[in-house]
């Protein structure tokens, strides 16, 4: 049985890009559940860190808005 992860961030520090991912799944998709480099300006330096409740509920906001 698949156990999700804990909702994470993902920071670009040099181009403020941020993605706040909620998984569903432990199969995740890079470039769509995981980054290992900025879809903006493709620095691979990322920070990650476990996401805020506001990051989460802006995150589930935006997928059912979408």
């Amino acid at each position: 049985m698949p156990i999700p992860l804990p909702p994470r961030t993902f920071i670009c520090s040099h181009c403020h890009w941020q993605r706040t991912c909620i998984f569903t799944s432990d199969a995740l998709q890079l470039g769509v559940d995981w980054f290992s480099h900025c879809p903006s300006c493709q620095r691979t330096k990322l920070q990650t860190r476990p996401a805020s409740r506001a990051e989460i509920m802006r995150e589930r906001l935006r997928q059912f808005l979408s």
